[in-house]
């Protein structure tokens, strides 16, 4: 496998970025959570050193930052952090001995996740998976499938998946002659000697990928395409597995291919939500940076896509038929992705009642007989229709 530099040496953008995400994540997640109580672990699969030699912190100490912040302020529920890290596991235990319910499995993912997965270990638990190799090797789909055939009561995963750097090593492997772009061949890159298109197959969950490389070797899309291509059937295959899927493009220039996607699965609609939230901020934080000749989230064809219909218009374009309001930001969430919040398709909602959209609550009334006027599905019941402009028209 080759790596190039030290990947500890310093934090850079795109990893603030990863850990803004989790961190986002983390503090309303173990909120709802603590609420089942079932005991709950966050596992952290390829854990780094906790900290870079430039004193920014990683993950683990994100992790355990959140997991003492919440004991501190309800200290009965059992809520704790696993950690697997084979080279840097002392430094990783130094950095963390001050963070309460913290443990350092010192070992490799792969070995650690089958001894896991073959152990008898109390099934009723809630497990969060923050799965972020450098490349792509580990990255075997059965161990996702396993781990969500396992039993536990929850499962959900965040998971670094370097589309790009798949490709890559899919066209060496395959020996392609269409050459890729140079600003691809210069990003992070992991070529391992071991690899086979069979090893690949096993990272992918099936061979789609082979057609997607042969059509780029055909010059009947470009690499970007490609990379679009893979991620949008890579995430089919983990809809499979879980029943909401999300994903973020993480991309250093706006020309460039996405370093990476996170790729965000659970079989909560609550998951779903606080996931899009935190995907959301961290592009708004991006199209900050992009002002300012930073990092770059979207091209502008991808930005053209996301902002060019109004976010009603999006709304209307799913309601076919009148949908209960967590039902619609489900699928709102699915078709544009990160583009808005759940707060934000609400808010649009109810900015628009009456007008565009018609609501019926039940019950009609607040407790104190006013007509009520709330977006909160999970406290009575919501629905959203479509009021047909014709029918305004004449009105």
């Amino acid at each position: 496998m080759a790596i190039k530099g030290n990947f500890f040496a310093e934090k850079r953008e795109w990893s603030e970025l990863k850990d803004q995400i989790l961190g986002h994540y983390l503090s309303p997640y173990l909120e709802k959570i603590i609420h089942t109580g079932r005991p709950t672990r966050i596992a952290d699969c390829f854990a780094g050193k906790g900290r870079f030699d430039d004193g920014k912190v990683g993950s683990p100490l994100i992790i355990g930052h959140h997991i003492a912040r919440m004991l501190a302020r309800t200290p009965a529920p059992d809520v704790k952090a696993v950690f697997i890290e084979k080279k840097y596991a002392a430094e990783l235990s130094a950095n963390l001995a001050d963070y309460p319910g913290c443990k350092v499995i010192d070992g490799e993912y792969e070995q650690s996740i089958r001894k896991f997965l073959s152990s008898g270990t109390d099934r009723n638990r809630n497990y969060f998976f923050y799965v972020d190799p450098y490349g792509i090797k580990s990255l075997d789909f059965s161990h996702f499938a396993n781990l969500k055939k396992s039993g536990f009561k929850s499962i959900e995963l965040l998971l670094n998946m370097n589309s790009t750097g798949f490709l890559r090593e899919g066209c060496r492997l395959l020996k392609l002659q269409r050459a890729i772009p140079t600003w691809a061949d210069e990003l992070d890159y992991e070529s391992d000697g071991k690899n086979t298109p069979e090893r690949m197959d096993d990272i992918a969950e099936g061979n789609y990928w082979r057609a997607i490389l042969a059509d780029f070797q055909s010059d009947a899309i470009d690499f970007h395409q490609a990379e679009e291509q893979f991620i949008l059937a890579y995430t089919a295959q983990m809809g499979g597995q879980f029943k909401y899927v999300v994903q973020i493009p993480i991309k250093e220039r706006s020309h460039h291919m996405p370093k990476y996607r996170l790729v965000f699965a659970t079989d909560h609609h609550e998951g779903l939500f606080l996931m899009a939230d935190a995907m959301h901020a961290a592009w708004k934080k991006l199209l900050e940076n992009e002002k300012r000749g930073q990092l770059y989230l979207f091209s502008e064809t991808e930005l053209d896509a996301l902002t060019g219909p109004t976010i009603q218009d999006k709304i209307l374009a799913v309601l076919r038929s009148p949908l209960n309001l967590r039902d619609l930001l489900i699928c709102l969430i699915k078709k544009h992705g990160i583009a808005h919040t759940p707060a934000e398709y609400k808010n649009a909602v109810k900015d628009m009642e009456g007008i565009m959209f018609k609501v019926d609550r039940d019950p009609p009334t607040t407790r104190t007989g006013r007509t009520s006027h709330s977006m909160k599905y999970d406290e009575i019941g919501i629905t959203v229709g479509a009021i047909p402009q014709e029918s305004l028209l004449l009105q």
